[in-house]
């Protein structure tokens, strides 16, 4: 396998990892009604995923790629599978956000990779192009990191009551 199909192959990891966040973060925005905060930056990042999917999908078609049907199919199911994992309880929001969190820095450090990628092989629009995802998926991982005290404090809260 040359370069560039390895390049290939692990963006359409991180578009099959961004449709499964897709389907993961609709539940969890559905889970923060009472947090309407969260629930809007949530969503706001649900666009940003769905956009992100589409600038890597182009990365790949760009670099003469296909789109992996069978990743994509998994990343839908395995989204969805992880979604239901939480059923709704009084710790979901932390739950919720613990899951987010980790999967946000997942996401930071296989954009960095492919950044890396991307740049050593001379694609510097694709490296371009993912560092500009890199930035949006760092900045909900601090909102998100913001937000967890005062998740972990609510569900305590609620318990005590």
């Amino acid at each position: 396998m040359s370069g560039k199909d390895q390049l290939i192959a692990w963006l359409n990891d991180a578009y099959a990892m961004e449709k499964s966040m897709e389907e993961t973060l609709e539940r969890h925005a559905k889970d923060a009604k009472g947090a309407p905060d969260v629930q809007t930056r949530i969503e706001r990042h649900i666009e940003e995923t769905r956009l992100q999917a589409e600038i890597v999908k182009g990365c790949i078609e760009g670099l003469g790629g296909k789109v992996s049907g069978a990743k994509s199919a998994l990343a839908g199911f395995s989204g969805a599978v992880q979604g239901m994992m939480n059923k709704a309880s009084s710790d979901t929001m932390v739950k919720n956000s613990l899951s987010d969190y980790a999967a946000e820095h997942f996401e930071i450090a296989s954009y960095k990779a492919l950044i890396e990628a991307a740049r050593d092989l001379g694609e510097e629009t694709v490296a371009q192009k993912l560092t500009q995802i890199l930035h949006q998926e760092e900045e909900m991982a601090r909102f998100l990191e913001q937000k967890l005290p005062s998740a972990v404090r609510g569900t305590l809260a609620e318990a005590a009551s």
